[in-house]
């Protein structure tokens, strides 16, 4: 096995149009048995795993050896700005998702260029932050938050596309750079935007055929729990609490844990009160997206100190026992 390393340099252009090969006929479809127990060898997901470690147990490269890694190939995405997706591997098969929603299918071990995809935004569209943040895999599909907060499911052997889903209107100031989490059969989505003053929100669409399953806002309306926490009327309506960094999971609670950002606009007084639930992680059911609980970091937040990282999930030994815990530094400190 050689060692790979995927630097940021780029070495070897890509011809605008060049095809490769697909993805050959044995690609190993992603089940929730693999997701729950995610192969040593692969990386399925963002951050490796539900619990969102963003640890390999894989042991070949250690701090004896690391010093001896070398380039082995490398690639051009042919765009510019910050490359911010960790490459998503199944089975020798790597997904890279690059700025300005294009997704790119390589033979891991090789950098051989197998297929790309790459989204034309509507004209007029413009975005704060024009990065990815990453691809699920679920199936034989490749799932991409496009810049324009277009769902788009790609098929994973030709990059070609299955459907996409509407998540919300650009012109209203949404966009999405996250990566979805796939739950039983369903990809969640969040939102970007909170400083164009969009009400944030999480939703879960059906795998297979893009339609929509829930749909969960991160700031409530009037008469839902939290509400009270906006005293100013209608500042809910444009109150932030952005879902742009994806959250994790536990299969066994079957409950799902999000960070959300900044309150909108971002001077407090403009809104007063708590502003629930900004700068918080709430607590969703897996299957309704129903709010089971939160945590809000700080109250009436006006110094952009986003909640967005979800927190890990960590069994402890606590007095001979294991306790099932959450772990989270927060940007308040």
């Amino acid at each position: 096995m050689r060692n790979l390393h995927l630097g940021s340099s780029l070495a070897i252009l890509l011809m605008a149009g060049t095809m490769g090969a697909a993805c050959g006929a044995d690609y190993t479809p992603v089940t929730d048995a693999r997701l729950a127990n995610p192969e040593p060898q692969n990386w399925l997901m963002t951050r490796g795993n539900y619990a969102g470690w963003s640890y390999s147990p894989l042991a070949q490269i250690n701090t004896s050896n690391v010093k001896n890694l070398v380039p082995v190939w490398s690639v051009s995405t042919g765009v510019d700005s910050g490359h911010e997706a960790p490459p998503i591997v199944n089975n020798g098969t790597m997904f890279v998702s690059t700025p300005y929603s294009q997704v790119l299918a390589l033979d891991a071990a090789t950098g051989e260029f197998l297929w790309r995809y790459k989204r034309k935004l509507p004209q007029g569209f413009a975005a704060l932050h024009n990065t990815s943040r990453g691809v699920a895999l679920y199936g034989d599909k490749v799932y991409l938050p496009a810049l324009d907060a277009v769902l788009v499911a790609l098929d994973a052997k030709t990059g070609k596309v299955a459907w996409e889903a509407k998540v919300a209107d650009w012109k209203d100031g949404y966009y999405m750079t996250m990566a979805p989490l796939i739950v039983k059969g369903k990809v969640l989505v969040g939102v970007a935007g909170g400083e164009f003053g969009v009400r944030g929100f999480v939703e879960a669409f059906d795998a297979d055929t893009g339609k929509s399953v829930w749909k969960t806002y991160t700031v409530p309306a009037p008469g839902e729990p939290g509400s009270e926490t906006w005293e100013k009327p209608d500042t809910w309506k444009t109150g932030g609490a952005s879902t742009w960094m994806t959250g994790n999971y536990d299969p066994v609670t079957n409950l799902v844990y999000w960070g959300t950002g900044n309150a909108s606009p971002w001077f407090g007084d403009q809104r007063p009160g708590d502003n629930l639930y900004t700068s918080s992680t709430v607590v969703l059911d897996g299957d309704t997206g129903k709010i089971k609980g939160y945590f809000q970091y700080h109250q009436n937040e006006s110094w952009d100190w986003d909640a967005m990282n979800a927190p890990m999930l960590v069994d402890f030994q606590k007095g001979g026992t294991i306790t099932h815990r959450l772990l989270t530094p927060q940007p308040n400190g």
